[in-house]
């Protein structure tokens, strides 16, 4: 449009040739349709939506010799982008044979030239990947396009998607846009039902949410690889920065494939926070990676002559305004045409954005204003529906929107249909629009939309708007979030909901299902504030109908505790107990509530919590809540008698025994293999990841590190192809530990710190501090923990007791010995659960460093039952000091008790050698030689 819009003059010359297109458009779309159907069927929540082919290309030309290869030729003639489209829905990838866009492709012949390339090399090698980034308007989407129409003409198979702003999209929607394409050339056969989420609008998870994803991404690449072996496969995916977690999780899973397919994926570099891990998967394929800079003065002129004549001089200081950024190049052009080279050089201020408000400013004030209702709509917006919502009549909405098209600011990717030519365009006109205003216009957009069957857009905007009919319509499209296993999105818009419900009952359902999609989205510590928001309400109620309902509303299990470490909510204990108490629950019902009591106390030494998980498991009638009471007794074994086991360790008993002597070690062993096999024959992930979880823990105690390493790496590779968070990182931090007992400290650290950063990023409970505790020990290991003595502190601070002797141990390697003895004086009992011989080990070093001998007696006969153990709180996979043994060695030795001593480093010495640590092992030798040294010749204390 722009070469054709030079002048105002030009463009009512240009208005008068194409007699109102969008009308013309407009009208066409009303004669297909009918009255009865004023929405495009091929909009997202359509059942229709999922034949589209608005973004992709098929081309059947036979293919020469080597299939896919392709030479590097550049012909930018117009009919060159003019990729076949068919119809457009709401989250379409725009115009694909727009001339203008063809004939503004300049400056990028490079990196065309190495997609072509990268093309050649899947057709031979298999799959490739190419990463094409760059900031907003440097022609990413472009570039994309030439190249699908390149492919298409070689006879490649090109399914293209785009990911829509967050705006009440669809999840999911670059693949379900894509795959259409593939459907024509290669129908799913036996893969349908898998695939039925992605290729249907309507369907129901059953089952095992990890199992459904894993089962959909490994359909996907399998279709692909099949449609490969017919003609080679392109996969193109614009605007990455946008994407849902399922859109990346699906890309993400073609890594190692032998098919002749190419994948290429746009992004904004400057906004790809939350693509960090698909792009590490990626990684590991060596992907080409094109990012994309300003166009050089050259390439500036041939864009900013297209729409105007320009001199030399006028050029360079449009290409030193804008950065060469071709968007930005172009506007300027088009305000330089209307306004002149003084004002488009000298008043305007820097920024894109500004420049579109001038170039909007010289728009009837009337004509803006739609455009800001067609903003407000979305990316891309159906005409008739503006027609309904704006407060204008048909004929002016028209004009406006014509005017749009002609002023180089909308394209119309389909009839009926207007979509902003850049997504800066829409940002800008949203940008200017009040919060009171927009709140209006999503409640008018909203009603337009209404008989569309669009239920995602319904459901964004009439929650936009905070009306009641948002309920419905967030809850459906909710429903069709979590069919495409896209539990994120899900959540937000049970939010939604939430926030728009008022009926007692319906809110507390709608509080019980968000907190499952924030549990499936690895978001725990978010499902637990959700169910206490639940329960708080039905208390203020005074309904126990309600209160059980949210309790029992959780049903997802999850790698770790869901609360966290050292905590107990009293509150929730405590209403937990009163229900327990009721006569009249269901034995389902009470399993459920049984086992919420027990994971609210599992690891505090509390005699209740086995009890109510064997109960648990006794009225358990179903796999899950049998999986649900496992976990619990798994994690805290029956005690015998006086002893306890919570977590990994037990009391002594009165001959001084240690744990394996006195715990049912089998009976947690048996529990954990349960737990497997459930996992295994009723296609629940989680439970087999827990499973192998707790026999790893099994391992550790039973000082067999081999069994252990093989263990967790099983559960980190079925943890990482069911794309479960939580349960990665839990994997990775145990890996990590493993390291840190190794000696390999650069190796831990960077383990430990890669961990947590994925455990924040899915929002466990565990995360926060975790990572700072583990520097501190690799920091006491390496010796340099007095030179981080602030972190210490700081770790004190949010942490108390359980730093208290860390702190000690800092300040008395910092060399202030009287604060390290006040620090210890606040020193509380330690708990004992799966950290007590690591917490009780540190005391041990902080009691020797500061002398207190009385202390050091008690230290010494409380860890003297674990003399066999590990190293101190491997069984916790998690943090690791020295064995046991080598403590009790430096206690013993501290108190005189030669021969002792010499035992207990004996036996660290062999323990530490059985977990490759010879650097322990070294220092358990030397030590069982001073005690050696120190009973033949004795200093005087």
């Amino acid at each position: 449009m722009g070469a054709r819009a030079k002048q105002p003059q030009a463009q009512e010359e240009l208005r008068r040739e194409t007699a109102n297109p969008v009308q013309a458009n407009a009208g066409q779309a009303q004669d297909r349709t009918g009255p009865a159907q004023e929405r495009d069927d091929r909009r997202p929540g359509s059942a229709e939506s999922a034949g589209a082919q608005s973004n992709t290309t098929s081309s059947r030309m036979p293919v020469q010799q080597h299939p896919g290869f392709v030479e590097p030729v550049h012909d930018n003639r117009v009919e060159d982008a003019q990729v076949p489209v068919d119809g457009g829905g709401l989250w379409s990838t725009g115009p694909h044979g727009d001339p203008a866009r063809a004939a503004s492709f300049v400056g990028r012949d490079r990196e065309l030239d190495a997609l072509v390339a990268a093309a050649g090399e899947a057709a031979v090698d298999g799959v490739r990947v190419a990463l094409v980034t760059g900031e907003a308007g440097l022609g990413k989407s472009t570039l994309l396009e030439q190249l699908r129409a390149r492919l298409g003409r070689d006879g490649w198979l090109v399914a293209a998607g785009r990911s829509p702003e967050l705006d009440g999209a669809p999840p999911a929607w670059a693949w379900v846009e894509a795959l259409p394409a593939v459907a024509a050339s290669c129908p799913p056969g036996a893969l349908a039902d898998d695939l039925a989420p992605l290729l249907h609008d309507s369907g129901v998870v059953d089952g095992d949410a990890a199992a459904g994803r894993f089962r959909l991404r490994r359909a996907v690449w399998e279709w692909l690889t099949a449609a490969a072996a017919e003609q080679p496969v392109a996969v193109v995916l614009d605007d990455l920065h946008w994407a849902d977690s399922v859109t990346l999780e699906l890309l993400a899973g073609g890594v190692g494939l032998r098919a002749p397919i190419l994948v290429v994926a746009a992004y904004r570099g400057d906004e790809s926070e939350r693509l960090t891990g698909t792009l590490g998967s990626l990684a590991r394929t060596a992907p080409l990676r094109l990012d994309l800079a300003g166009l050089d003065t050259d390439a500036v002129a041939e864009l900013v002559r297209a729409e105007c004549a320009a001199d030399d001089a006028t050029v360079a200081g449009i290409a030193e305004r804008t950065g060469g950024n071709p968007f930005y190049v172009r506007e300027s052009a088009r305000l330089l045409s209307g306004e002149g080279a003084l004002v488009a050089l000298s008043e305007v201020p820097d920024g894109v954005r500004d420049v579109l408000r001038r170039r909007l400013a010289r728009l009837p004030e009337r004509g803006v204003a739609v455009l800001r209702w067609a903003a407000v709509a979305g990316r891309e917006s159906s005409v008739d529906v503006l027609v309904r919502a704006a407060d204008a009549d048909e004929d002016s909405v028209l004009d406006a929107l014509d005017a749009g098209v002609i002023a180089g600011l909308l394209d119309e990717p389909g009839p009926g249909r207007v979509r902003f030519v850049h997504a800066l365009v829409r940002d800008t006109l949203v940008a200017d629009v009040s919060r009171l205003r927009a709140t209006r216009m999503h409640a008018r957009i909203a009603a337009a939309l209404e008989g569309s069957g669009d239920v995602s857009a319904l459901a964004h905007h009439y929650a936009r708007a905070g009306l009641p009919q948002a309920v419905d319509y967030c809850v459906r499209a909710a429903d069709l979030a979590e069919t495409r296993y896209a539990h994120d999105i899900a959540a937000g818009l049970l939010t939604d909901a939430v926030a728009n419900s008022s009926d007692p009952d319906e809110r507390v359902g709608l509080l019980g299902r968000l907190l499952r999609a924030q549990v499936r989205a690895g978001a725990v510590a978010a499902a637990r504030a959700t169910r206490e928001q639940a329960v708080e309400y039905a208390e203020a109620l005074g309904r126990d109908d309600l209160m059980i309902a949210a309790f029992t509303a959780w049903t997802e299990p999850t790698p770790w505790q869901a609360r966290t470490y050292g905590t107990i909510d009293q509150p929730i204990v405590a209403r937990l107990r009163r229900l327990l108490h009721r006569t009249d629950l269901a034995p389902d019902v009470r399993s459920r509530l049984l086992t919420a009591y027990a994971a609210e106390l599992v690891g505090e030494d509390d005699p209740t919590v086995a009890a109510a998980a064997r109960e648990a498991l006794d009225l358990a009638t179903d796999p899950r809540l049998r999986g649900a009471a496992l976990l619990i007794l798994v994690r805290e074994p029956e005690r015998d008698e006086g002893a306890y086991l919570l977590g990994h360790e037990a009391c002594p008993d009165s001959h001084g025994r240690g744990h394996e002597q006195r715990t049912r070690e089998p009976e947690r062993v048996g529990y954990a293999r349960e737990l497997l096999e459930i996992g295994v024959e009723h296609d629940l992930p989680i439970y087999r990841v827990t499973g192998l979880h707790n026999l790893a823990c099994a391992a550790a105690l039973a000082n067999d590190p081999e069994t252990m390493r093989r263990t967790v790496a099983e559960a980190l590779d079925l943890a990482r192809a069911y794309r479960m968070p939580e349960a990665i990182g839990v994997a990775e931090i145990a890996q990590a530990t493993l390291e840190l007992v190794e000696g390999r400290y650069t190796a831990a650290e960077r383990g430990y710190t890669e961990a947590t950063e994925r455990l924040l990023a899915a929002g466990s409970v565990h995360a926060a501090g975790f990572l700072d505790l583990a520097l501190a020990v690799i920091r006491l290991h390496t010796g340099t923990l007095g030179d981080h003595l602030d972190d210490v502190r700081a770790l004190h601070a949010a942490f108390g007791p359980l730093a208290t002797d860390l702190l000690a141990l800092a300040l008395h390697a910092a060399g202030d010995d009287a604060e390290a003895r006040r620090i210890r004086l606040s020193a509380s009992p330690i708990r004992p659960d799966f950290f007590y011989t690591f917490l009780m080990c540190l005391r041990a070093r902080a009691i020797i460093a500061l002398d207190e001998h009385g202390a050091a007696e008690d230290t010494y006969t409380a860890l003297l039952p674990h003399r066999n153990s590990p190293p101190a709180g491997a069984a916790s996979l998690s943090l690791a000091l020295h064995p046991v043994a080598h403590t009790l060695g430096d206690l013993a030795l501290y108190l005189r008790r030669f021969d002792e001593a010499t035992a207990h480093f004996t036996l660290a010495a062999e323990i530490a050698d059985r977990w490759n640590a010879p650097h322990w092992s070294a220092d358990a030798r030397s030590g069982a030689d001073r005690a050696l040294h120190e009973a033949v010749s004795p200093r005087d204390h």
